[in-house]
């Protein structure tokens, strides 16, 4: 069984869209999704608002649609929910592809030392909605599914001969993902739980001659998983998440950024970012993996009125991940010493 989630933890990771990027570089960005949702029922509706805003962000364009829905007895409200439940659907189908597959690591030869970073009780915050990570991790015997995302419970059908989160590694998914489901309860309808799926093209280890589903609604059960908007309203079990999530900041002594821009309007990120600095504990590091550290620290440090260099020991590896891996080991293993 997976150990204490109590236990303390000395890492946390915040891994962003930049981690996909570096083992499928043309894995798309925010601003290069407008292409991907704009075919079949949504494209319509998405030009109209890219026309009216004069803008091709999708995020920007996504934020007035969902302004729209939340307008009282708006005349469109129904059929713009439904066409944004297709647009959720069409992102999950869309970032399926970058599930793992062995293949990649015929190009990707940094994966097999990349999970070296990763230590009992350490935890993962990963914005993807894709499951690479997930699959590399488990792939490589550093993870499991069951017990392996933070707040969520396990599969009802993983049994005790299943493959455990011997590590007690907790990813936490707070922008949801591709293949997570929203289940509604049987004893009460109005109530939703989210799971997942466990096969091999998710969990190439723990998945392999097991096709999983999960709970007993599939039939009425859907993807989970929130296009990028401004606005953002979680199911409660990701909320759970995110506080996990703020809790975890409070203790870790090593904070580590990789391939995550921080953005300023996201502002879970700067909440997380600002409780890990607001505590008392010496010889922390706040480590950025990024060709663009230096604009990162930079960003940092405007956001706060004092200068944080003064109580946090800031470590920028300014170059692309699979370089600085053997670096960024040897500076979590001198501050875990």
């Amino acid at each position: 069984m997976p150990k204490d989630s109590t236990q303390k933890v000395n890492n946390l990771f915040l891994i962003g869209a930049g981690f996909t990027k570096a083992v499928f570089p043309n894995a798309p960005l925010n601003k290069d999704l407008l292409p991907v949702l704009c075919k079949g029922t949504p494209c319509t509706t998405l030009k109209k608002y890219s026309k009216e805003h004069n803008t091709n962000d999708v995020e920007i364009i996504l934020t007035h649609l969902d302004l729209e829905i939340l307008q009282p007895k708006a005349k469109r409200q129904t059929a713009l929910k439904k066409l944004r439940k297709t647009i959720d659907r069409q992102l999950a189908e869309y970032f399926g592809q970058y599930r793992f597959k062995e293949e990649i690591l015929d190009k990707s030869t940094w994966l097999k030392e990349f999970v070296d970073l990763f230590q009992p009780n350490d935890a993962i915050i990963s914005l993807n909605y894709d499951c690479l990570l997930e699959g590399i991790l488990d792939y490589y015997e550093v993870w499991s599914p069951k017990g392996g995302y933070a707040v969520l419970d396990s599969n009802p059908l993983l049994g005790s001969e299943f493959p455990q989160n011997e590590k007690n590694i907790r990813i936490f998914k707070l922008h949801r993902s591709e293949h997570f489901i929203e289940d509604p309860d049987l004893m009460n309808k109005t109530k939703t739980s989210i799971g997942f799926p466990v096969d091999e093209s998710i969990y190439p280890r723990s998945g392999k001659n097991r096709h999983l589903g999960y709970g007993m609604g599939m039939s009425e059960a859907r993807n989970y998983i929130i296009a990028p908007s401004f606005v953002k309203t979680p199911h409660q079990d990701i909320e759970i998440m995110m506080l996990k999530a703020l809790k975890t900041a409070e203790s870790v002594k090593n904070f580590v950024i990789i391939g995550c821009g921080l953005r300023k309007e996201d502002s879970f990120l700067w909440l997380l970012l600002t409780n890990f600095l607001n505590q008392p504990i010496n010889n922390r590091k706040l480590i950025t993996v990024d060709p663009y550290a230096e604009n990162i620290k930079a960003k940092i440090c405007d956001h706060y009125f004092v200068d944080i260099n003064n109580f946090i020991n800031i470590k920028l590896l300014s170059n692309s991940l699979e370089s600085v891996i053997k670096q960024l080991i040897n500076e979590l293993h001198d501050n875990n010493a």
